[in-house]
């Protein structure tokens, strides 16, 4: 337009009207108006068509659409009177029209008698130019007569089919604000963004869309396929050819406004090359799977973005299980929904395509399986790297392990590509969709397994001495793969070790465990100095199995299991070469059972010998337990205590899980002995356990249940503050009873503290996913349904509850749903039970039993004024005061 508008003399403009007209309709037209050196002849038409039906006025006026359009009226009462067979008259200004002055124009003309059978079409050079765009940019016949008279034509020629090459944005595309927001951003501040991710997971369209925003800003737009150019000087020398003509990119990006897309860029182009090909004003984009340090990492689409790509323009209804099973494995991966939605389209039911899923890496496309296209590519730069997730047959690692394997400076590359997803600080997780496609491609070879064993052996071996979550986070996150190691016979002590130590109640293995007396006999003729792992894991087997039988035999199963094993001690403590820390780890392990098995003296005076031979916390830890029981061992098991924290805080010998173990026995001493400790530490201890939790240490959910627990009684005001540091559940707590139990527990004790039923729906949620509930979580369970006044579903769980442990709680639990449900006698029976058994150690229960005895009796009428008395002189808990005060009242 700004070419046309000074265009001249009049005679070139004329020229350049009668091609255009012969390009468009593709006649012949009679010039008329120039003779044929270029002068104007007066009188005559500028262009006839050789049947005289199209006429062509073209005009250079200055003010050709301006005031009452004198100029273009009187060029059309000249085209009709030599040309009274018209049927199609041209007028054409290189001059932009005002809004409104053509139609207005021609509608006038139109309504005219002598304008009937005719069409008048009035052009100005945004017209002419659209008409060029549209119609005749791709006819290279056409631009180049037309540049002979507007040169430019041949340049934009030259340089627009380029940007046609660019990703056709699809009709199931949908923006994303944040992408294009983040992409904007980044083109103002530097000259080459690079777009990485997988396969299919938007970029080209990412990219596309960019381009488009960038109409207005840029002279000059390119896509180019970035696939074989693996080098600057490559870049250099590729043209842009059209109509025989070329174009340079380098040239254009250093003196133009130009905007360049390489699209599916090779690895070895240097984004920092690229940069410094740009003048000040240009701009390159690339798209690929590899990346570099500062690339933008194309994110996959959330749930409601997937949901509406999913869908598009299918008339079947989308259940939510079947979008929840779709989006488990496919995720926000656009390539992927969007097959899947053309076979929705095509007749395929949701069901159908929510059990395909899990063979969705193995669809076609265009001729190659989907998991070719996301990950093909990848391999010579990352298959060790993602192997390792085949190895382990999951999506998710420990973190630490991974930078064991593959090292450090890898570790970051790999998290560059774009490829993960994201997940608690020890662990690394790829993208669902990606271990999808993991799975249908065979990368992981048998010597390559064999090596990752070895590895795992060195790494559970290390964190075996190391005082840190090593070997919590290995053992659990990669148990499902040591137990397949041991089931197909690879029984490396380090591997039986981290299965003893990983799984809870009812659900370890011990069948794949050592027999420990038969293990502890062949040990007793072997250097214990070499055998180190193996002692430990003989120690961790009977402690192992005493927790399944207690958890699916009961009590007496224990201590039947335990006598039989007790040999086992002996046998090892007669291996040559044992250290000092082997001899107290021994005794300490026996000094463990006797305790289970009652025998406490015994017990308690084994582990003294130990400490005095050796700084073993965590005997220290048992002695804090026993000598924290009786008032005489107050002042001994504080000092124990001491001697831990000190040990903790000079990193001498105290696991996270020794800590917060011991914070678990200070919170059930908080009104006796411990409440000073506390009081002075407890942010360390409440700091380790939300850590733990964060991270996914099964054991971090439980301590924090016991500080969560505690705080309702004595500082109820603190518990919403410690809620709001409460991590996330992460992926790895759902596969962990003890985390999701402790969860459950938190969220009931939340709900007390805040009466907030959210709370308990959240709790009853993770309670029902419990696999292998213990009779603890069980109980707890009973108790979320009363509060939610589940009473019939209640009773039915309390009642199948054996756990004589625990028999005053669960009587007291069960005597409040009996009073809920009207079953007064059997309500009171209860209750007298655990009355009864609130002495001792369990006498600071009393007032809250006494408290429903007293609600009991109320209810049937009798006098409850001894008990009243009695719950008040024993507590000094607000809570309890005032609902005991309310019920004297």
């Amino acid at each position: 337009m700004e070419s046309l508008a000074v265009l001249a003399p009049g005679s070139v403009f004329e020229r350049f009207a009668v091609v255009l007209i012969e390009q468009l309709h593709d006649i012949t037209l009679v010039q008329r108006g120039s003779s044929v050196n270029g002068s104007p002849v007066g009188g005559a038409l500028d262009a006839v068509s050789e049947d005289g039906r199209v006429v062509v006025e073209a005009s250079i006026v200055k003010g050709y659409f301006s005031g009452q359009m004198a100029k273009p009226w009187g060029d059309l009462e000249h085209a009709l009177d030599l040309a009274p067979r018209a049927q199609d008259v041209y007028l054409l200004s290189s001059q932009r029209a005002e809004t409104g002055k053509i139609e207005g124009m021609v509608n006038e003309a139109l309504g005219q008698a002598r304008m009937s059978g005719r069409r008048l079409h009035l052009m100005d050079s945004r017209a002419i130019a659209e008409a060029i765009v549209d119609t005749l940019m791709l006819r290279d016949g056409a631009i180049d007569k037309l540049s002979v008279h507007l040169p430019v034509l041949s340049d934009i020629r030259d340089d627009h089919p380029a940007s046609l090459t660019a990703a056709p944005l699809s009709e199931n595309y949908l923006p994303n604000t944040a992408v294009d927001m983040e992409l904007d951003r980044l083109l103002e501040t530097k000259k080459c963004v690079e777009i990485t991710g997988i396969g299919g997971i938007g970029k080209s369209q990412a990219a596309a869309a960019c381009l488009a925003r960038a109409e207005g800003r840029f002279h000059y737009r390119f896509w180019v396929s970035g696939r074989d150019i693996d080098g600057i000087e490559r870049l250099s020398a590729v043209p842009l050819r059209r109509g025989g003509a070329e174009r340079n990119v380098s040239a254009l990006l250093r003196r133009e406004r130009t905007m360049l897309v390489l699209d599916d860029a090779n690895a070895r182009l240097d984004p920092c090359g690229l940069a410094n090909l740009c003048g000040p004003d240009s701009r390159v984009v690339i798209t690929r799977q590899h990346s570099s340090p500062g690339a933008f990492a194309m994110p996959l689409m959330d749930e409601n973005q997937a949901r509406t790509l999913l869908t598009h323009d299918v008339a079947s209804q989308l259940s939510d299980k079947a979008f929840r099973t779709i989006w488990r494995t496919v995720g926000g991966h656009p390539l992927t929904l969007t097959m899947l939605n053309a076979a929705a389209r095509e007749g395929s039911s949701w069901n159908e395509l929510a059990n395909e899923c899990a063979h969705v890496a193995k669809f076609q496309l265009h001729g190659a399986r989907l998991a070719d296209s996301i990950l093909g590519r990848l391999r010579p730069a990352l298959e060790e790297e993602l192997s390792l997730f085949q190895w382990a047959d999951q999506s998710n690692l420990d973190r630490a392990f991974f930078e064991h394997v593959i090292g450090s400076l890898r570790m970051r590359a790999f998290e560059r590509h774009g490829l993960t997803a994201p997940e608690g600080k020890a662990s690394i997780r790829i993208h669902d969709i990606v271990f999808t496609a993991l799975k249908s491609l065979d990368w992981l070879t048998t010597q390559r397994s064999r090596a990752i064993d070895g590895h795992l052996e060195a790494f559970i071996v290390k964190q075996i001495r190391d005082d840190g979550h090593g070997l919590q986070l290995i053992a659990s996150q990669l148990r499902a793969k040591i137990r397949r190691n041991v089931e197909n016979g690879d029984r490396r002590p380090a591997y039986l070790y981290a299965l003893a130590m990983t799984w809870s109640g009812g659900a370890i293995p011990v069948q794949l465990l050592p027999d420990p007396i038969q293990e502890a006999k062949r040990l007793s003729a072997l250097s214990a100095r070499e055998n180190e792992v193996a002692i430990l894991v003989v120690l961790e087997t009977i402690e192992a199995k005493a927790r399944f039988l207690k958890h699916t035999m009961g009590e007496v199963a224990v201590t039947s299991w335990l006598n039989s094993v007790m040999q086992a001690y002996g046998a090892l403590a007669g291996m040559a070469d044992q250290n000092a820390r082997q001899v107290a780890e021994i005794k300490h392990h026996q000094a463990k059972v006797l305790r289970t098995l009652g025998r406490d003296s015994e017990a308690e005076e084994l582990f003294q010998e130990v400490v005095a031979s050796y700084p073993l916390n965590d005997a220290k830890l048992q002695l804090v337990r026993s000598l924290g029981l009786r008032p005489e061992g107050y002042a001994a098991a504080k000092q124990y205590a001491t001697d831990i924290i000190a040990a903790k805080l000079e990193d001498a010998g105290v696991s996270p899980s020794l800590l917060l173990a011991l914070g678990d026995t200070l919170n059930l001493a908080r009104k006796t002995w411990a409440g000073e400790l506390l009081d002075q530490h407890e942010e360390m201890f409440l700091g380790e356990a939300l850590y733990s939790a964060g991270i996914g240490v099964p054991q971090g959910y439980h301590s924090l249940a016991n500080f969560v627990r505690a705080l309702i009684w004595h500082a109820p005001e603190r518990v919403e503050g410690v809620l709001a540091r409460l991590p996330e559940p992460t992926p790895l707590m759902l596969d962990d009873d003890q985390s999701r139990g402790a969860y459950a527990e938190i969220m009931m004790i939340a709900a007390q503290a805040s009466e907030n039923e959210t709370y308990l729906s959240q709790a009853l949620q993770a309670f029902e996913t419990l696999q292998s509930p213990n009779a603890y979580q069980r109980r707890k369970w009973g108790e979320t349904l009363y509060r939610l006044d589940r009473f019939i579903d209640a009773e039915a769980i309390l009642e199948t509850i054996s756990d004589d442990p625990g028999r005053p709680w669960l009587a007291h639990n069960l005597s409040q749903v009996k009073l809920a449900l009207g079953k007064l006698p059997e309500a009171l029976a209860l209750i007298d039970e655990s009355v009864t058994a609130a002495v001792g150690a369990n006498e600071r229960y009393r007032s809250s039993f006494l408290l429903q005895r007293i609600k009991v009796k109320r209810a049937l009428q009798l006098d409850a004024s001894a008990d009243i008395a009695e719950a008040l002189s024993f507590t000094k808990h607000p809570g309890l005061l005032k609902q005991i005060s309310e019920l004297d009242g």
